[in-house]
């Protein structure tokens, strides 16, 4: 029997053959530049690449640091912005209230203070009996009925233009007190009228001793007194100046409220300029019982100041 022929191929050989001898050649050139592995590529040692891959870790750790931070900062803007909107709102939501309280407030009419004193309550009138009608006896000077033991005596008369109706009792009742006057008596006639105007006896309006002489002018003017009535009435004005005169006791004689302040503010200033010096004594003209006013005006004022009231009608 014969061998089957075996065909070699010599490309196949030649191919490991070059194999072989480039890997032979390789490990020879591995071995001869084994030794300058460690000095080839970069020029910085083992000790320094170590440092300089901890100072990258210590940055990258710094930046990390930083960022964490960062996002830390980035949550507390985002908190606050939240709060802000909602402070926001809510500050929208006073506004838009005060808007309604004050168009609420703006149809309620708020009534303005006034910048005038306040009114001092009218004084209330006291019960009083009548005192004794023009007995004199007891005090060494009366006038219907109004004593009083001063020495120092001013009168002072309403001349305003109602009064002309009851210048016969004015003129009777002066006369009454002229004729009652003593040497030691000192007297002044003050009448009043609007403006404030006065017509004074003595001319000076000065307290004087009751001479003879004396008494025949002050009869003479309170003959001539009628004559000039008119005008309204200033009381308080009349009383002022007569307390300037330092007097003991003062007789007013008026048919008519004053016109010169309220009645009871006039009251109150008056008591307050006295100071209880004088005796203010008050006589009611004519119909004082329909004026009420009239009547509780003098009966305070004379009970504020050591005094009597009396009235006269026609």
């Amino acid at each position: 029997m014969r061998s089957p022929q075996r065909n070699i191929t010599v490309f196949s050989i030649s191919a490991l053959d070059l194999f072989a001898a480039a890997l032979g050649a390789f490990i020879l050139i591995v071995l001869v530049l084994f030794p300058y592995y460690r000095l080839g590529g970069t020029d910085i040692n083992f000790e320094e690449l170590e440092e300089q891959v901890q100072k990258r870790r210590e940055v990258a750790s710094s930046e990390q640091t930083e960022m964490a931070r960062i996002r830390a900062l980035e949550r507390d803007i985002n908190l606050l912005d939240k709060q802000y909107l909602t402070t926001e709102q809510e500050m929208s939501e006073i506004e838009a209230r005060i808007l309604e309280l004050l168009k609420q407030t703006a149809s309620v009419e708020i009534p303005i203070p006034s910048t005038a004193p306040e009114p001092v309550p009218e004084p209330k009138p006291i019960p009083r009996p009548e005192p004794p009608r023009s007995t004199g006896k007891g005090v060494p000077f009366s006038i219907l009925g109004l004593g009083t033991s001063k020495k120092d005596i001013l009168i002072v008369v309403d001349m305003s233009g109602s009064m002309r109706a009851h210048s016969s009792n004015v003129v009777a009742a002066l006369k009454e007190i002229i004729s009652q006057l003593q040497p030691d008596n000192k007297l002044a006639i003050l009448g009043y009228r609007g403006g404030p105007t006065y017509d004074t006896y003595p001319s000076n309006g000065q307290l004087t001793a009751s001479s003879p002489a004396f008494i025949d002018g002050a009869i003479k003017f309170v003959d001539g007194l009628s004559r000039k009535f008119g005008g309204g009435t200033p009381t308080q004005s009349a009383l002022i100046r007569a307390l300037n005169l330092r007097p003991q006791a003062v007789f007013l004689i008026s048919d008519g409220a004053p016109d010169d302040g309220r009645p009871g503010e006039i009251v109150v200033n008056i008591t307050n300029r006295n100071r209880g010096r004088a005796e203010i004594h008050t006589v009611a003209i004519g119909e004082y019982t329909q004026d009420k006013q009239l009547t509780l005006f003098l009966q305070e004022l004379a009970n504020q100041n050591k005094g009597d009231f009396v009235g006269l009608a026609r």
